[in-house]
């Protein structure tokens, strides 16, 4: 299968992405923070200390720069992921490196990742009309983010061939695995002076956990939630170096 193809940022080209990508994270903490209905283009300019000027010069409203922050966010995971699905291994190790990777981006990219994960439909577009085109391009994060839970489903449709995984219909099976991983965006908040260390360790617990419950009886033993120190390898554990 070839590889899916990112979805361009609105009006992106080499000059001025600098100036994009920092108007994003700025948007993207603001949505965090407070909501997309409390957020103003002047709270985005005030938080880059510029001025509305300047995020116009890219972004005609409010709601082009937060679906831009939805794009950001699923482009990001999508490069990381897509690269270890593809390649050779069993499903174990494979998918163990999946969760891993997309936990480690939840925890050290929390606000552009959170808004992603909070969703579209309810918090902006739940009447927009079908033909709208805010509507339009709902679909067309919608369809990314369907892509991105392919990724794994396909890993995890290997590891029920090579007899691993719990017989689940493998796309049902992404809905728990997905609940384990992207709740953090729900209860995790980073602690002033928190090392990297530190974040890798939740990292990893987050990663052990949702692969054990896809793993038969057989083979859920060998993953147990790693301690500070430990790192998940497959389905195993090594103590960190």
């Amino acid at each position: 299968m070839s590889a899916r193809q990112t979805v361009p940022i609105a009006g992106a080209s080499d000059s001025g992405k600098a100036s994009r990508d920092e108007i994003l994270q700025a948007a993207a903490e603001l949505f965090m923070e407070f909501g997309y209905t409390a957020t103003s283009i002047d709270a985005v300019a005030e938080r880059l200390g510029a001025t509305k000027g300047r995020i116009y010069h890219h972004y005609r409203s409010k709601a082009d720069l937060y679906f831009d922050v939805q794009v950001a966010a699923m482009n990001r995971v999508t490069e990381v992921i897509e690269p270890i699905a593809r390649r050779p291994g069993g499903a174990v190790e494979r998918l163990s490196a999946m969760a891993l990777r997309h936990a480690q981006i939840l925890l050290t990219e929390l606000p552009m990742q959170k808004v992603a994960v909070q969703g579209l439909e309810r918090q902006l577009l739940g009447n927009a009309p079908g033909a709208s085109p805010a509507a339009k391009r709902l679909r067309a994060v919608v369809k990314m983010r369907d892509d991105y839970e392919r990724l794994f489903a396909e890993v995890i449709d290997d590891g029920i061939r090579e007899g691993v995984f719990i017989d689940l219909p493998p796309r049902l099976a992404t809905k728990p695995f997905f609940g384990a991983l992207n709740w953090a965006t729900v209860w995790y908040s980073p602690r002033r002076l928190q090392s990297a260390e530190a974040v890798d360790d939740i990292a990893q617990v987050l990663a052990a956990f949702a692969l054990r419950g896809l793993l038969k009886p057989a083979h859920g033993d060998a993953v147990a939630p790693p301690g500070p120190g430990y790192r998940v390898v497959g389905p195993t554990l090594e103590k960190g170096r």
